[in-house]
């Protein structure tokens, strides 16, 4: 390899077969090459006459942001696309954590590449901190070719694997219809729509475009007395809803019940979570003999009315 000052304008930007980086900010890169100067060279290959970028790509970015007209470049002979391949990823392997957009891009590539795929199970999946197992392999292809405005949210919101691996279910249409539900909600609650969404499309032979453009759906929607936040909530719950109605049966039931006893607001009583068990619990907060005593003596007033063996009539062990 020899250093050479490359133009800028004579990279081949469009030939990206060896990028693996694609959503990231070049803010603080740039204020360190503004302030500093490029310590670390790109790496830049000749490929059927051009100059084509083998690592370095944010550095690169962001000297053409800053107005660079050429920089410093490590030239690297030899044509073979696998090992100019893994001059990049060992490069940055070495000094960074990949995201799973990443590590989905690192596989395809390899693949594309022509390395085994024994071999990117057994060696490369380790090294990128996943099971050395074929499910990993073909989750993030599947991963890897989610459509770029999916990869965009990925990154914005930091979706977790789980979620990532929810969303496979689903085709790209379904996937961009998704966006603004998810887009305004933690991971938790992506999950649970995600969850709701495929196993609802499991269970009843639909497809989740076909729910997501369902009339109920599409209602709260187009809602205007609601915030985006409250409209994902309450497409959460509708597909909960959907997904459980038994289990959304007992809950209305419950709170029905507790509503004409008139429980009191003090006092908490839980179900387990599915109703999976008769048992309920009661729990309450004092401070002192006296809010002790007149704790119990709600619990009693409510004991002794007729309708409080309502809750035993109740189906709670019995769940769809």
């Amino acid at each position: 390899m020899k250093i050479k000052i490359l133009p800028l304008k004579d990279i081949n930007f469009q030939d990206e077969r060896f990028r693996i980086s694609y959503y990231f900010s070049l803010e603080k890169l740039s204020l360190s090459i503004k302030e500093i100067g490029l310590i670390q060279p790109p790496l830049v290959s000749v490929l059927d006459k051009q100059f084509v970028l083998v690592t370095g790509w944010k550095r690169v970015l962001a000297c053409r942001q800053l107005g660079l007209s050429a920089l410093p470049c490590w030239i690297v002979t030899g044509s073979n696309p696998l090992r100019l391949f893994l001059m990049a990823f060992y490069e940055n392997l070495t000094t960074r954590e990949f995201s799973l957009l990443e590590k989905a891009e690192i596989i395809k590539k390899l693949k594309g590449f022509g390395e085994e795929e024994r071999k990117i199970i057994r060696f490369y999946l380790p090294l990128l901190g996943l099971p050395a197992a074929n499910y990993y392999f073909k989750i993030y292809l599947k991963f890897s070719d989610f459509e770029p405005e999916f990869k965009v949210f990925i990154h914005e919101k930091n979706m977790s694997f789980h979620c990532l691996e929810l969303s496979a279910n689903f085709d790209s249409w379904e996937r961009k219809l998704l966006i603004p539900w998810l887009r305004v909600v933690g991971h938790n609650k992506q999950k649970e729509i995600l969850e709701y969404l495929h196993e609802i499309s499991v269970r009843d032979g639909l497809t989740a475009k076909h729910l997501l453009n369902s009339k109920e759906i599409k209602e709260i929607a187009n809602s205007k007395n609601l915030s985006p936040l409250q409209k994902a909530n309450k497409l959460r719950l509708f597909l909960r809803k959907k997904r459980y109605p038994k289990l959304h049966s007992l809950q209305l039931a419950f709170n029905s019940w507790l509503k004409k006893i008139s429980w009191p607001k003090q006092v908490e009583i839980d179900h387990t979570p599915y109703f999976e068990s008769d048992e309920l619990k009661v729990n309450f907060k004092f401070k002192n003999k006296q809010e002790f005593k007149n704790n119990l003596l709600k619990l009693q007033k409510v004991v002794n009315q007729e309708k409080f063996s309502e809750i035993f009539n109740l189906n709670l062990n019995e769940n769809d």
